[in-house]
């Protein structure tokens, strides 16, 4: 009998405990503070601790509340939605950039779609195989002008990109500097014949690319 009394003692003791924990739990839960919020004809019981976080994403809002506003209007007057104007913007913008690299990629609209690809998301790596795809020619780095490495580097940008910009920028130069040479060449053929005639030929020329 002394054994059993004994043995039963450990067992009553976890019994109480388990029942003063499950009290204690009990209590905090029944006396965690809970605040009706109305939302969207719903109401809704929220804890103190989603309580501040709704009000500091409340005071965020508030310091841009004009500016939702004015793109909300501007919204309004294209008959969308805040969401639809967004992506309409998002739309316009991907395709003026597309046409603007079609121009620095001679029109290859496989590459100016790569490089968008590339755009929309951190590059993996530095871009250099990639860029041997399209020119073979570029074997490492030191075949790639020092800009463009130093370019790409500095603004975190795809090597691909970097390259087609200098590219595109080499080409524009050459064009820009075509057209002089070929305007001062005519000018001096020009000076020939009366000053007003040689001046205006030479606009001309010049204007069209001859």
């Amino acid at each position: 009998m002394e054994e059993n009394n004994i043995s039963a003692e450990p067992q009553a003791d976890a019994n109480t405990e388990l029942a003063q924990n499950t009290e204690n739990q009990t209590g905090e839960v029944q006396n965690e503070v809970t605040i009706p919020v109305k939302f969207n004809k719903e109401v809704k019981n929220i804890t103190a601790e989603q309580a501040a976080s709704l009000a500091q994403k409340g005071m965020k809002f508030e310091m841009i509340e004009d500016e939702f506003l004015k793109l909300r209007n501007l919204a309004a007057k294209s008959k969308m939605s805040v969401r639809e104007y967004i992506n309409h913007l998002e739309n316009e913008q991907s395709a003026a950039r597309r046409e603007e690299l079609l121009e620095e990629c001679g029109g290859n609209e496989a590459l100016a779609d790569r490089v968008m690809e590339l755009e929309s998301g951190a590059p993996q790596n530095d871009g250099l195989e990639e860029l041997k795809e399209y020119f073979p020619t570029v074997k490492s780095l030191d075949d790639l002008p020092r800009a463009v490495v130093e370019s790409a580097r500095l603004k975190g940008e795809n090597l691909l990109n970097s390259y087609l910009r200098f590219r595109f920028i080499k080409r524009r130069q050459k064009a820009e500097e075509n057209l002089l040479e070929s305007a001062a060449k005519n000018a001096s053929i020009g000076s020939l014949k009366s000053p007003d005639t040689a001046v205006t030929d030479t606009f001309i020329k010049a204007l069209w690319g001859k």
